[in-house]
């Protein structure tokens, strides 16, 4: 995984499980019911030996012959669990095998033929595993949320656990030179002592800069080349493991993912950038010598050479995301040039980030490609209505009535009109820095944008929201809202705040700090639901002065957003895919089911039985909570939606009318409050059909001034202003 923050890892007891099944089980009490803008996948691991190369797309494992790279030849694959993360090839007794890692698992293939290739063993680590290294009849693990993990390989069909270290924060990669083993781990990296691998010991520790996040590393001549994912590459010498020093750097940009070396040179894999070429024949003074230009995201690379016209010529091997596999024939480093190519079936292109649930409509932030409009009334079926191309990177979206609010990272929100789903069009834009989130609560857009923290937009007027303030406390990661109840997470911790005047929001409580970190967080009602890690955590925030954690429950995966719908609530866990938490009692959640599938679970947005999952390069997949009691069809004039409509006359004076709408059958309240938060009416508090309802307010007896209107039903939540003037 390639992710800018994960600083510190959650704790947790190992377990673990072997199978020599294709496939286990994957999915427990939850069942795929459809798919939008899936292709094959994307290519994040390659392995090669000479012109024989092996690599991932998606859950695929595939082997292919380059022996001429104008025509490379596919030999063979294997399908997997999960989306393949990092592979290895190593001998055990005379025999090849590839060491695979993805999701939570570790796999042996048997690839002496590569021609038949066959899976001889599963591990189940329990936690997504990003990266590995072998050595001998061991394999080494970097296990994400459970640290660095040892196996014993020496009989493939059962790998036997030897040794772990959980306390290494987020491990994202393992390299060996024994007898050390390298873990890039997030904040910092690893030394750690592997000459017994029983008893695996850390020697020393190289920190992070002020916003790096170490993704990888690798090891030449006492020098450890440090990939930092934001802040390009660092040289330390590591002689003496236990005082690693810095001595020099290259600004080699965003997503410096992984580093190769043949003779005097190394090859970077550099996300958009492509592949760097670098001289290292002055081991602690690395030059810059070559940037080639990729069509997709370089996200690993490997080193090969192929005989060309009786010549062994060097080539470096790209896993280049949805581009797939690339050649490139490195022969003179200062004039790369692609030579061969295997290209994949590409998904909808963009990527997949979060979406927006109404009235039968998915509203997807699709990245680099803007927004797209999925019809979703046939689960089983969801078609694409409309798309737009927003001049930024979009990574969320808000709907109301028939404007769309997009959060387009540098691009600011832009204000879509979605009323022709076929058509939509851009008719405003809010310049807030770097839009990251975007959150609604009645005619309020809050806005997570980045330094400016909290940003509170006023969308009375749908086509021209308004500024109305912002509160840069915290840096905004991403935000969440819910009536009265807004917040942010800066990724370590989450603030609340009260805005119940949204205009002059009021700072609360904040929680503490967490293990690994949160991307993304749902509240509903009184609690928010919060993924840190392979951990759900739920607070409690009643008083919202001081919120308090009241449970917590570990689900297998790298938690990036969770939604809540009934007594539920659904964690996007990247690989380990939708997980589903039972959360009728706050106090003591348990994981009820899941999907762990191929795909990368990257969003989630619940409604009834269905959770709608966005998944990155493989578009948004819906899936079906099978615990949730089937409903009989509603009549096709009920309403879609849940939706509090604005009261009639407004202002009033002293008697109004409210109308609201339930898609099912709900226990209802309607409060009627002051500007405090102090309810002074309840107008219902009962269980009510679906339906349109219509319900009479007499404010006889308040002053004049204006007052809140709250509607709470299955979990959701709207409110409203009216004036009453006497």
């Amino acid at each position: 995984m390639q992710r800018v923050l994960k600083l510190l890892c959650v704790a947790v007891a190992l377990c673990f499980a072997t199978t020599s099944l294709l496939h286990g089980q994957e999915a427990s009490n939850v069942s795929f019911a459809g798919n939008f803008g899936k292709g094959e996948g994307e290519s994040k691991a390659v392995f090669a030996a000479g012109s024989l190369v092996y690599y991932a797309i998606g859950n695929k494992l595939q082997i292919a012959s380059f022996s001429n790279p104008a025509a490379p030849l596919k030999v063979a694959s294997v399908t997997l669990s999960d989306v393949i993360e990092d592979i290895v090839r190593t001998s055990i007794s005379g025999t090849q095998y590839l060491a695979v890692v993805g999701g939570p698992k570790l796999w042996l293939i048997n690839v002496q033929n590569p021609t038949t290739p066959s899976l001889v063993s599963t591990v189940n680590i329990g936690s997504t595993c990003e990266g590995l290294a072998t050595s001998g009849t061991y394999a080494y693990v970097a296990a994400g949320g459970r640290g660095f993990q040892i196996y014993s390989i020496s009989n493939p069909a059962n790998p036997a656990f030897v040794a772990g270290i959980d306390s290494l924060e987020y491990c994202e990669s393992v390299v060996i030179s024994a007898p050390y083993a390298y873990v890039a781990a997030g904040s910092r990296s690893h030394i750690v002592n592997i000459s017994n691998p029983a008893a695996p010991v850390v020697e020393g520790q190289y920190r992070a800069e002020a916003g790096g996040y170490h993704q990888y590393a690798n090891i030449r001549s006492g020098h450890l080349y440090v990939c930092d994912f934001d802040l390009g590459l660092q040289v330390v010498n590591v002689n003496t493991p236990a005082a690693p020093q810095k001595v020099s750097s290259l600004p080699s940009g965003h997503r410096t993912a992984r580093i190769v070396f043949d003779g005097n040179f190394g090859y970077i894999a550099n996300g958009d950038s492509g592949m760097r070429i670098i001289n290292v024949s002055n081991i602690a003074a690395p030059t810059a010598v070559k940037l080639f230009d990729t069509p997709g995201r370089a996200a690993s690379i490997y080193f090969g050479a192929i005989t060309i016209n009786g010549s062994p010529t060097g080539h470096i091997y790209v896993a280049d995301r949805t581009a797939g596999l690339r050649a490139v024939n490195v022969s003179n480093p200062n004039a790369p040039a692609e030579s061969g190519a295997i290209n994949i079936l590409a998904p909808a292109s963009g990527t997949a980030f979060t979406s927006f649930l109404l009235d039968n409509k998915a509203y997807v932030a699709y990245g680099t490609a803007g927004l797209r409009i999925i019809d979703v009334a046939n689960p089983s079926n969801p078609t694409l209505l409309g798309t737009i191309d927003t001049p930024g990177d979009a990574r969320a979206v808000v709907v109301s009535g028939t404007h769309a609010y997009v959060a387009d990272r540098s691009a600011g929100v832009r204000v879509i009109d979605v009323s022709n789903a076929s058509a939509p069009v851009e008719v405003a834009n809010v310049a807030t820095p770097n839009a990251r989130g975007v959150a609604i609560s009645g005619n309020y857009v809050y806005v997570a944008a980045s330094d400016s923290g909290l940003v509170v937009l006023d969308i009375s007027t749908p086509a021209s929201p308004k500024w109305l303030k912002s509160m840069p406390a915290l840096y905004g990661e991403n935000v969440a809202a819910s009536g009265n109840v807004a917040a942010i997470t800066d990724y370590g911790k989450i603030r609340f705040y009260d805005v119940t005047n949204p205009a002059s929001p009021i700072s609360g409580g904040q929680t503490a700090s967490f293990s690994t970190g949160n991307e993304g967080f749902a509240i509903s009602g009184n609690y928010a639901y919060i993924p840190d890690g392979d951990r759900l955590r739920i607070y409690d925030i009643a008083n919202l002065s001081a919120p308090a954690e009241v449970g917590s429950v570990v689900h297998g995966g790298y938690g990036y957003i969770a939604s809540v719908s009934g007594n539920y609530a659904y964690v996007a866990a990247e690989g380990a895919g939708v997980r589903v938490i039972d959360v009728s009692n706050p106090a003591s959640p348990q994981e009820v089911g899941y999907y762990d599938g191929p795909a990368d679970a990257r969003g989630v947005v619940a409604s009834g039985a269905y959770a709608y999952v966005t998944e990155r390069a493989d578009g948004l997949s819906i899936y079906r909570n099978d615990l949730v009691t089937a409903v009989a069809e509603q009549p096709s004039d009920l309403p879609q939606t849940f939706a509090l409509h604005q009261n009639y006359p407004n202002p009033f004076n002293p008697g109004t009318k409210i109308k609201f709408e339930l898609s099912k059958a709900s226990r209802v309240t309607l409060e009627v409050q002051n500007l405090l938060g102090q309810t002074v009416a309840t107008l219902v508090d009962e269980i009510k059909p679906a339906g349109v309802h219509t319900v009479a307010f007499n404010a006889e007896h308040l002053t004049n001034g204006v007052y809140l209107y709250r509607l709470r039903a299955n979990g959701l939540e709207q409110v409203r202003k009216f004036l009453l003037m006497k």
